[in-house]
Parts: C-alpha cells; structure tokens; sequence
C-alpha cells in the first residue's frame, strides 16, 4: 500500500462523519455543473456513475438532494470515511481499493467515471485516467486546482484526522503537463465549464 493510501486511509470515525460537511467543503456551483453535464446528456434513462475518491459519499448526496437518479458506485481509499457512505447511503454501493488499479475490483462499465477533487491529490494522474478510460467512455473531472499553472508542481501537505496529523500531495498542474496526460490517454476533445469560484469541470472525450 502507497503512502498516500495510508495517508487517505487514516481518518477516525468522528473526523469522516463530517469530512468536507465542516472542512473544506467543496463550491456548491460545480457541484451543479457536474449534475447537470451528466442530466442534459443522460436525458431521460438511469445512468451508472462510478466515483472515484468518493469518500463520504458527499457527492452522491448531493445527487439525492438533487433528486437525480443513477446507478451509483463509489471507490476509496478509506474504510472510515466508506463506513459513513454506507450507512447514511445503503441503497448505493461503496467499494474499499486503489483507483489506480481499477480492473482488479470493478468487472463492469460505467456511462460516467467522476473524479471530484482528486485528480490533484493523484501520485500518478495520468495512471488512473488510463485504467478509468477502460471502463467508461465519458471522463467527467472536477477541480478545485485547475490544470492551468505555468509549472507542474507537486506539494506535501498535512492535514488532522482526528489521530494526529498525516501527510498528503497537492498538486498545482501546469498546462503543458495536463495537455500531455490528455494526449497520453487519447483525449480527443475537453469541454470546460466554470463556476464562479475558481473550480472547473471538464469533459473529457475520447
């Protein structure tokens, strides 16, 4: 197991019950923005979203509230954070395991693969992307750092999990490195849509 799983992995119970309700809670307007790329395109049958770093299940609760329907699948590092998921969201399905490393837990498709804030804090972006891109045709990314820096930088940061505090990555992507990933995977077009904060969701088509 990386570092960075152990990192992500290393919340107490009371800490993920209330990871991103009362820190770092992500823009409400991307959030939308998400919703609906996947509504309008969608249309009017029940798709299968597979949400990768879903943690809480802060995203998929979002769709509820929203009172969109979807055949939802949830994957993380973190068994604290996926116990929650479960118990406040027992009609969908969590999964504990690595999104680098996709085929070796899902044996299906999805019409949609969501990362939400996570691309950033990726040891390996572009690894992940490829294994997504074998189970779905519709890459959805939502980020709070969007790829447009003009160096590639990677941070080490700490945050407090309720058992001291444990490092994680944060990465600044520059736009020479993202349109490389892009091409590396076969991306042939990318829609961008922003809110009003500096987040960014974009499409990636193949």
């Amino acid at each position: 197991m990386s570092k960075s799983s152990e990192s992500w992995g290393a919340f107490s119970p009371d800490i993920a019950a209330t990871y991103l309700k009362s820190f770092g809670h992500p823009a409400e307007g991307s959030k939308q923005i998400l919703l609906d790329v996947m509504r309008k395109d969608s249309k009017n049958r029940v798709p299968s979203v597979l949400d990768l770093g879903c943690g809480n299940g802060q995203l998929y609760e979002y769709f509820k509230k929203s009172d969109w329907q979807c055949e939802y699948t949830g994957i993380d590092f973190s068994d604290a954070l996926l116990d929650v998921a479960r118990t406040q969201n027992p009609e969908a399905i969590f999964v504990q395991g690595d999104v680098n490393n996709l085929p070796e837990i899902i044996d299906q498709r999805f019409d949609y693969i969501v990362y939400s804030h996570v691309v950033e804090i990726l040891e390996s972006p572009e690894r992940s992307l490829l294994e997504a891109k074998k189970v779905t045709d519709r890459i959805l990314i939502r980020f709070f750092e969007p790829p447009e820096f003009d160096i590639d930088t990677v941070e080490l940061r700490e945050m407090d999990l309720g058992r001291g505090k444990v490092p994680y990555l944060r990465r600044k992507m520059s736009r020479a490195y993202y349109r490389l990933i892009l091409s590396n995977i076969g991306c042939q077009r990318v829609d961008v849509y922003r809110d009003l904060s500096k987040d960014q969701v974009h499409v990636l088509h193949f």
